[in-house]
């Protein structure tokens, strides 16, 4: 059973690529792990503890995470989700797949930080370029 990593953001496109990885998972019986990256300002920015962010950030993304899970499981999909902070996700999901190797990546080609695909590219680049195992990238 290979295992496929779905990184999520909320976006439509990170739904079609969650789709497509349905489709891969039911094919050969893989499994899905749904990672979410919340992202954390700069602590002298916020103004409160980062425990209390953090909290915030968990709330803001449960509606969008629960929807991912019930896709998976209407479609008996076994999955595992994870909820991690980080600051860069092209980072933070390559750091992610360092620690938890996976066979494949599934992922949305564009997601919600417009403004910062302009200046540094976009996180389905960044991992097409960058990690060793098959990245789809999903239109």
């Amino acid at each position: 059973m290979a295992k496929i990593l779905v990184p999520l953001d909320g976006s439509p496109n990170s739904v079609r690529g969650l789709d497509k990885a349905i489709e891969f998972a039911k094919h050969d019986n893989s499994s899905l792990t749904l990672l979410y990256v919340a992202i954390l300002p700069p602590v002298h920015i916020i103004g409160h503890s980062q425990d209390k962010v953090k909290k915030s950030l968990a709330k803001k993304s449960q509606k969008f995470i629960s929807d991912a899970e019930d896709r998976c499981t209407n479609q008996n999909i076994s999955f595992t989700t994870k909820l991690i902070y980080g600051s860069d996700p092209p980072y933070d999901i390559e750091h992610f797949i360092k620690k938890h190797p996976h066979d494949m990546v599934v992922i949305g080609a564009k997601g919600k930080s417009t403004l910062k695909r302009l200046f540094l590219g976009s996180t389905s680049n960044y991992l097409v370029q960058t990690l060793k195992i098959p990245v789809t990238v999903v239109k």
